[in-house]
């Protein structure tokens, strides 16, 4: 909303409904779904465990599942051997479907929060990286060498995003990264665009170079360069399925 003042548009900030500990419980499950930390099929921990790490109870927490297997990004069966599942990846891709529909317009405004906190991650580890965190790094880009579906390498990328936020020695940006990744939804199938993983690995070899050289310019820029990849792979693969880019 806007409100004059002498002939200047003042911005008046939306009055927003606080959130619930279930609605609370639900974002920090689907952002695990959407940075891949959970892929399609894997078991969620057990209740009485989710609910000690969100800090809520079990009923609250059974809410949450309730909301997520409704939406399709979780099923869940009962009895002594049940539980809840990540849904398989056709259900995902359903999803991720129906929330690129509602969330194409957002997506300038993810990229750019992970553009601003993940090159300056990248500049920091290169002037701060340890023996042991350019070693953690180097491990996280040798499992992405091995060949491996979509799902389980974007689960890959994400530790690597993690062992150089880690390097960087700034929790709080670090913490700032999850959320920003948290709130974007990656293609579980990317089938459509073989090819493209190559690519991939070579931004993130080179992001890993430039932090090895302790260059926090080459690294920074490597960084950006990366996630202006990823934004072109999301944007391909919103063209291929066909929804409208609409708000963006």
């Amino acid at each position: 909303m806007h409100a004059e003042n002498g002939g200047a548009k003042i911005e008046t900030p939306v009055s927003l409904a606080p959130e619930t500990a279930s609605d609370s419980a639900v974002r920090f499950l689907r952002a695990m779904i959407f940075s891949g930390e959970l892929g399609p099929g894997d078991k969620l921990p057990p209740e009485r465990d989710l609910g000690a790490r969100l800090g809520i109870s079990r009923m609250t927490l059974r809410l949450a599942l309730k909301a997520l297997e409704s939406t399709g990004y979780i099923v869940t069966t009962r009895g002594s051997r049940g539980g809840s599942r990540v849904a398989d990846e056709s259900s995902l891709i359903e999803c991720w479907d129906r929330w690129m529909r509602r969330h194409f317009g957002e997506l300038g405004d993810i990229f750019e929060l992970r553009t601003t906190v993940e090159t300056r991650l990248a500049a920091l580890a290169a002037e701060r990286r340890s023996d042991a965190d350019l070693e953690a790094m180097e491990r996280a880009l040798a499992r992405e060498r091995v060949s491996q579906d979509w799902s389980s390498l974007f689960r890959t990328d994400i530790d690597i995003h993690k062992s150089i936020a880690r390097a960087a020695h700034s929790p709080r940006l670090e913490r700032v990264m999850m959320t920003a990744r948290g709130d974007l939804f990656i293609p579980v199938n990317l089938r459509r665009l073989e090819g493209r993983e190559p690519q991939v690995h070579e931004t993130h070899a080179a992001i890993l170079q430039a932090i090895r050289d302790r260059d926090p310019s080459a690294a920074a820029e490597r960084m950006l360069q990366h996630i202006e990849q990823v934004r072109r792979l999301v944007d391909r693969a919103v063209e291929e399925s066909g929804i409208p880019r609409t708000g963006a």
